[in-house]
């Protein structure tokens, strides 16, 4: 009976990944509600065979440390009801160890990037449609803000590189499929026309030729400065924008300088894990007002760091630091113990997390529940392959 029961709970237990990782770049509250029942059958697995099924990893302190500090600064919070609320987001980083713990072998993480890849692919086959029906200026596929399908689109296409290059190498027609839905997905990212997508995408590609071909780097980086350079300063390609770029960047300069203020203000423990809206309204200038009207009312501070600065204090902006230096570590490894033939996989999980905290320099996209689930699971897979590689013989995809 044991054994049945065990058997079926892995089986909900794959089901429920399978639900998680393909909804992520549709529904997140399917992918919630995936990500719940997967934990579900996992604890019942747990109870049922009278065995932990988890394992220590060196991302447990770096997360529990943030954690705790996140409820201390609930605690001293302007809002503490709003702020303890606020915790609740902390469900989402739990994928890291859902997807750890139930991810065996190299070829079932290579089947659930590629899940991703093609599902996140297919929405930018409906954004592209929609785009060229006139029905989305700037290309959002399924979701709601242009910053927001821009980060799925720029992971995805950052992903796509190991599976395009796997199958370039191998007969039949994924050959041509996998390169070809890697077009559509970096033309979905052009067209969400949100350019810090595009410099993460960049930076992305850039950590992978640190790896690969070092030499590259200078050449890379002064062409990609130069054609930022030429595309920002070109006043032609506002028609491209459809939108000012020199009043979004504005905009952020004042959203900036505000919360430098708050920072200033409150530098220890910050706000608390609250809307910054009623705060950042009330410290707006006259001139301001002036030029974009009153009714300019933003919660976040686009920029990961000065929003977390702001919100958790230099404290909390430490431990931020100090979680994403042991994730970038993690991965390092990672790479580090991956054969030849599955290093580029490795690089392009932590390339896509390279490019999330890039484009994160411009938006508060950790705040934003679609993109930063899928970077909790690119983390979880990063644990899984490095256990992997570990204590199991390598063996090929």
């Amino acid at each position: 009976m044991n054994d049945k029961t065990v058997l079926m709970l892995d089986r909900v237990i794959q089901a429920s990944l399978v639900g998680f990782v393909g909804s992520m770049p549709v529904s997140i509250a399917f992918c919630q509600i995936s990500l719940g029942i997967g934990w579900l059958a996992f604890l019942a697995r747990s109870i049922v065979t009278k065995r932990w099924l988890g394992y220590r990893t060196v991302l447990d302190t770096p997360f529990l440390g943030f954690f705790l500090l996140s409820l201390l600064v609930s605690a001293f919070s302007l809002k503490p009801a709003e702020s303890f609320i606020s915790l609740k987001k902390f469900y989402l980083l739990s994928a890291v160890y859902l997807v750890a713990f139930n991810t065996q072998g190299i070829k079932r993480i290579f089947e659930l990037v590629q899940l991703l890849a093609l599902m996140t692919a297919l929405t930018g086959i409906f954004g592209l449609i929609m785009n060229l029906a006139g029905l989305q200026s700037r290309l959002l596929a399924v979701q709601g803000m242009a910053m927001t399908s821009g980060g799925i689109f720029m992971m995805a296409g950052i992903l796509f590189l190991p599976l395009a290059a796997f199958y370039l190498n191998q007969p039949g027609f994924k050959r041509y499929l996998f390169p070809a839905l890697y077009a559509i997905t970096f033309i979905s990212l052009v067209l969400t026309k949100t350019v810090s997508a595009w410099l993460g995408w960049v930076a992305g590609i850039v950590s992978i030729l640190l790896f690969q071909k070092r030499y590259l780097i200078i050449i890379l980086l002064a062409a990609a400065t130069l054609g930022a350079g030429l595309f920002v300063f070109n006043p032609a390609s506002d028609r491209f924008m459809t939108y000012k770029k020199d009043n979004t960047w504005e905009a952020r300069l004042t959203i900036w300088r505000i919360g430098w203020q708050l920072i200033k203000e409150r530098p220890v423990l910050g706000t608390g894990l609250i809307d910054l809206g009623e705060l950042y309204q009330a410290k707006r200038s006259s001139e301001d007002i002036r030029l974009h009207g009153n009714n300019r009312r933003l919660g976040h501070l686009h920029n990961n760091f000065i929003h977390i600065a702001a919100t958790m204090g230099l404290a909390g902006l430490l431990s931020f630091l100090f979680l994403w230096w042991m994730v970038i570590g993690q991965m390092i490894g990672t790479i580090a113990k991956s054969p030849p033939g599955h290093k580029l996989l490795a690089l392009a999980l932590l390339a896509a997390v390279i490019g999330f905290l890039t484009n994160g320099m411009a938006e508060w996209n950790f705040g934003d529940s679609e993109v930063v689930t899928i970077i909790w699971f690119l983390v979880g897979l990063s644990v899984a392959m490095s256990e992997t590689f570990t204590s199991k013989p390598k063996c090929n995809i």
